[in-house]
């Protein structure tokens, strides 16, 4: 999946739980149900960190490799003051598993991303992006996995090619050595009849 398809489903995600977030507020307001208007203030708030996060790694993936450092040192630095930050840990996971990321790391994308996905704390538009974000890591991984094997069947074929060809010049080799014994033979045949 290229980064452009990648950051198209993004999109899509962030336009599907705004759409989703627009019902839940005109039915909360329909119903004047104050309960459901704080949780609804709550929502909102936690879909911007889904906004952001999508505006985020647009701009990142456009950034220059030294910029892309620069970003991931500085959310390292704002975790190190605060773990519990949800955005600065989903821009962190972010920048270790986009496709055009200069610090990508699979590995330690998963872990964090799985690190927030067992919080049973997240907003749905919250959780839907960071599954959507730990199932591209798991495929890339499986996709990696998949590549390598197939590198080393690759070199197996080529060497078994190889050690074939080598076989095959030397039987060529005995083969012509034969046709001269035996045109030598027809030779001294042909001499010795005259």
């Amino acid at each position: 999946m290229n980064s452009k398809n990648f950051t198209m489903l993004l999109c899509s995600l962030m336009l599907a739980c705004a759409c989703s977030n627009n019902a839940i507020v005109s039915n909360a307001t329909a119903n004047g149900n104050t309960g459901k208007a704080s949780t609804i203030k709550t929502s909102a708030f936690k879909q911007n960190n889904v906004t952001e996060l999508l505006a985020f790694i647009d701009s990142y993936s456009n950034l220059t490799p030294e910029m892309q450092k620069k970003v991931f040192a500085e959310t390292n630095q704002i975790l190190a003051e605060n773990k519990n930050n949800l955005l600065s840990r989903l821009k962190l996971a972010s920048m270790l598993a986009l496709p055009t990321s200069r610090v990508r790391d699979n590995a330690k994308a998963q872990n964090l991303l799985q690190d927030i996905l067992q919080e049973n704390t997240l907003h749905p538009a919250d959780f839907a992006l960071s599954s959507l974000l730990y199932e591209y890591t798991t495929d890339y991984t499986k996709q990696q996995q998949r590549n390598r094997e197939e590198i080393k069947k690759l070199e197996s074929a080529q060497q078994k090619y190889e050690a074939l060809e080598l076989k095959n010049k030397v039987l060529e080799q005995k083969l012509n050595e034969l046709k001269n014994i035996e045109k030598t033979m027809n030779d001294r045949d042909s001499k010795s009849s005259n």
